[in-house]
This record gives C-alpha cells, sequence and structure tokens, in this order.
C-alpha cells in the first residue's frame, strides 16, 4: 500500500510485494497462514486467513490490479464469513481493530461490496470506537495502539504523535512491519522507516511477518528445544557460537532483546544456565505491549526466568516477586481454561 513518491503516487514503492500478492492466491482463494504441516486447513486460523484476504484485496484494489482475483478472494469471504463470529477461533494481535477498518476502507474508498452481515459489521466497528476511545493511557495501552495503528483511521489524533513514540533504531515502530507502512503511507516516511521495510523485503521470501526481527529469540528457542530434548551435548560448539553472539547483544543492549519480554526473559534464562554473567532485569510488565495483551507466552517465559538460582540477596527480592505474580497469572489462566473447557489443567 505504501505509494511511490520520487515515481509516482499512483505506482508502489515495492512492486515485489504485489508481484507476490499475485502470485501467492491459494486455491480456495484466501491469502495467510491456513494450512497445516499436514496440508490440510487448520480451522483455528481462519481469522488469520480473513484478515490476510481482506488485506492483500484492499492492495490490488489499490493499484488496480488482479481482478480475477479480487472475486476468488470475496468468494473465500462469503464461504467463511461465519467464522468473524465464533470466538473459540485464534485472531491476530489486534484484529476486532483492524479487520472492521479494512471493511471501511473497502466499501468507503473503494466502493467494493463486501460479502458480509451488514449488522455484525457495524457492531465490530462500534466496538473498534469504544476500545480506541477508553480512557485508560498506560504506556502498555499506547504500544499496543501504536503496534495497530493500520487499524486507526487515516493515522489521526493519537495515532499519529503515539506511533513514533515507539520507532526503533532500525527505524521499525515496536518491529512492526504493518505499523511502520502504516507510519510511512501518513507521512512520517524518513530513510529509517523506509530503509526497515527495505531490509524486511531482503530477509524474507514467503511473506512479510507480523514481527520483524526476530533472529535472536528465534535462536533462543531451537537451543531451549534441543536442550529439552536432552541432546545438546551433540551441538555444544554451535550453542555456544549462538550464545556468544547473544550475549554479546545483551552487553550491548540491543533493543531485540530488551524491549520484547519473551525473549528478554529467554535470553536471562539460558545464559544464566549457561554460565554467562547476565544479571536479572526488572520489567515493568504494565508498561509493555505484552503486559497490555497479557501475553501468555510471555509470562510462562518470565516465571521460568524467575526460578532461577539468584547471585545476592537484592536479586533474590526482584525474581522472587517476579515468581509469585507469575504463578499467580498462570494459576489464574489455568482455571479460566478450567471453567472454558471444562478440563483440569495444573501447572
Amino acid at each position: 500500500m505504501v505509494p511511490s513518491p520520487a515515481v509516482s503516487p499512483e505506482k508502489p514503492i515495492f512492486p515485489g510485494c504485489l508481484a507476490w500478492i499475485l502470485e501467492n492466491q491459494h486455491d480456495d482463494g484466501s491469502w495467510g497462514l491456513q494450512y497445516s504441516v499436514h496440508g490440510g486447513r487448520d480451522p483455528t486460523l481462519m481469522k488469520d486467513a480473513l484478515s490476510s484476504t481482506l488485506a492483500c484485496i484492499l492492495a490490488l484494489k489499490r493499484w488496480d490490479t488482479g481482478d480475477h482475483h479480487v472475486r476468488s478472494a470475496l468468494a473465500f469471504m462469503e464461504r467463511n464469513s461465519g467464522s468473524l463470529l465464533d470466538s473459540s477461533l485464534q485472531a491476530p494481535i489486534g484484529f476486532d481493530v483492524v479487520f472492521p477498518s479494512m471493511v471501511q476502507t473497502c466499501t468507503q474508498d473503494f466502493r467494493l461490496n463486501l460479502p458480509l452481515d451488514g449488522a455484525h459489521v457495524d457492531a465490530m466497528i462500534r466496538n473498534r470506537d469504544v476500545a480506541l476511545t477508553g480512557a485508560d493511557r498506560t504506556v502498555g495501552r499506547d504500544a499496543y495502539l501504536a503496534y495497530v495503528s493500520e487499524g486507526i483511521g487515516g493515522f489521526q489524533g493519537l495515532a499519529r504523535g503515539n506511533a513514533m513514540r515507539f520507532q526503533r533504531k532500525n527505524g521499525s515502530i515496536l518491529n512492526s512491519p504493518s505499523a511502520t507502512a502504516a507510519a510511512v503511507i501518513h507521512g512520517h516516511d524518513d530513510a529509517l522507516s523506509l530503509g526497515y521495510l527495505r531490509s524486511v523485503l531482503r530477509t524474507t521470501t514467503a511473506g512479510i511477518p507480523a514481527v520483524h526481527p526476530h533472529e535472536i529469540q528465534a535462536r533462543l528457542c531451537l537451543i531451549d528445544t534441543v536442550e529439552s530434548l536432552g541432546i545438546d551435548r551433540h551441538f555444544r560448539e554451535e550453542i555456544e557460537l549462538a550464545l556468544d553472539e547473544i550475549h554479546r547483544c545483551w552487553r550491548q543492549g540491543e533493543e531485540e532483546i530488551f524491549l520484547d519480554a519473551t525473549t528478554c526473559a529467554m535470553a536471562f534464562r539460558m545464559l544464566r544456565l549457561n554460565g554467562y554473567p547476565v544479571s536479572s532485569e526488572v520489567r515493568f510488565w504494565s508498561d509493555t505491549l505484552e503486559g497490555y495483551l497479557k501475553d501468555e507466552r510471555a509470562v510462562l517465559e518470565l516465571h521460568k526466568a524467575a526460578r532461577i538460582t539468584c547471585l545476592h540477596d537484592g536479586e533474590a527480592s526482584i525474581l522472587g516477586r517476579q515468581q509469585l505474580w507469575t504463578a499467580q497469572f498462570l494459576k489464574q489462566l489455568a482455571l479460566d481454561h478450567h471453567h472454558c473447557r471444562d478440563n483440569i489443567y495444573k501447572i
């Protein structure tokens, strides 16, 4: 959706992305992560498929191409529109804000008649407006609004000034390609932001990820899996090389570690367990995007990190408090799952 002012505002600045959309539509008319490793549809990801498909429709309409693709995509949305009402399905972060905004853009800017129930769409738009006008002004909520700023009409008001508060050294808004692209579209076309978007395209070949970069977290997950399987002795050299690099990033205060609660907790735990001299970091949970979203995986990683052996009394106090509240959070989560699924979970 990002125009190319140097060539023409009617031309995309990243034509390769448009070509990718035209070349990668699924046989059923959709785009997105909708297939399992066995080749069949994963029904829990239907909302992601609907959101990705609508985003691709918007891009094709914006650049006036792919009429056949659009017709096929609309047919897919019509067949699966009932999934929008299913609260049991997983939804991408910000779905309740971004999806109704994309619907509005389709109907108002492109006069496109979407095969969706009008009453339900109106309800989604009302719920979005209520969510965006809430009185809660925590740092965590502001981070969330910046993360979903692509879904805030016209990048107006709070979204415009708020999003740029969360611009990182690599030029991104919270490492989100979509939020960064929204900033560029609506006037924040600085060299850092464009450089970030170009770096994303250079390093990805299978579509644009929701978060970039995440190399450090991916390495940590791989090491954690290998160690959990008990086969780490076969890969000690590779593990040490990876941990040396992660420790260097830790010492340099890399944003990819310290501005992501999950990555920070995993890095602390695995570096400490492998003998690296790292100190515990105080995370102001409520002041983070993960805290606002009550990210379950991040809390679990924080809980694991809090159980690491302490080096001194001050660290014991910090980690002890963290272990206490994360345990309470996870126990409440288990109770919630018990009520919803009528199963018993134990932490």
